[in-house]
């Protein structure tokens, strides 16, 4: 488990976030969202290990985050970040490949080309490993980079060792079709592997089929906490995020269903 206690951090002389709280449960998916400059990339850097604390402390299953060195860390956790730019060629199996170089341990080719082959399979791109990584579409290359977050982590795996995934918006530059699938995948790999997930997502109806927990920041601060169906209330958006919403129970999920209304239609919500 990780358990973040009251940390803020500031750049600049100016206070990103502050006094934030929170546990991320192996086996579970915490999922924060907000509105733009609410401080969610930097919270999601700083539980990666990108940013350091300025006040409080991160335990990483007991023990304090800033003792875990870079090489622990990339063992432990794998993060997916919202864009990646290559200023070189490299193929698909090349980058997916990088995956394994954090391992503690020696891995033949064999089990390095088995690795990858396993994660282009599970993320449906099983064919595209002699592809230039550049020319493929923003969706194509989101599901390549998530194939090599899980050969980092497969790789990695230690019995009795929780691990960890941090998503930066994972479905942006994906279709509907393939952002239910990446999140059917992520969903489906924490449970399998009881990995603690951490995302930052803004589709408030995917947050309700994804998350176990939500976490809404505004202004630096976390203001609200709780499953689903708890925190996305048409009281609690428009108090957090600006947003008038008509919230119902899903048709086919047992979580809520989101309704964003335009202001001007807010007093008919009622």
């Amino acid at each position: 488990m990780i358990e973040v206690k009251h940390i803020a951090v500031r750049k600049g002389g100016k206070t990103i976030i502050s006094d934030i709280s929170f546990t991320v449960k192996p086996g579970k998916i915490t999922v924060v969202v907000g509105k733009n400059g609410a401080g969610k990339s930097t919270l999601l850097e700083t539980l990666s290990g990108a940013n350091p604390l300025s006040e409080g402390e991160i335990f990483w299953e007991h023990q304090p985050y800033s003792t875990l060195s870079p090489q622990q860390l990339a063992t432990l956790r794998a993060v997916l970040s919202q864009q990646v730019t290559l200023g070189f060629p490299l193929t698909v199996n090349e980058l997916v490949e990088m995956g394994t170089y954090v391992s503690p341990h020696h891995l033949s080719r064999l089990s390095i080309r088995k690795f990858v082959r396993q994660a282009l399979k599970k993320v449906e791109l099983p064919s595209f490993g002699n592809r230039d990584f550049t020319s493929l579409s923003g969706g194509e290359q989101k599901r390549v980079l998530l194939a090599k977050c899980m050969v980092q982590l497969n790789c990695c795996q230690q019995p009795g060792i929780n691990q960890y995934l941090f998503l930066d918006e994972p479905t942006a530059s994906l279709d509907i079709q393939q952002q239910h699938k990446l999140i059917s995948w992520i969903k489906e790999w924490a449970k399998q592997r009881n990995l603690g997930i951490f995302a930052i997502l803004h589709d408030l109806n995917l947050v309700a089929q994804f998350a176990d927990e939500i976490l809404i920041m505004n202004s630096g601060r976390m203001v609200a906490r709780g499953a689903p169906e708890e925190v996305l209330t048409p009281e609690i958006l428009l108090e957090t995020m600006d947003i008038h919403a008509l919230v119902q129970p899903h048709p086919v999920f047992t979580c809520p269903h989101i309704t964003t209304l335009p202001e001007s239609l807010e007093l008919h919500s009622q």
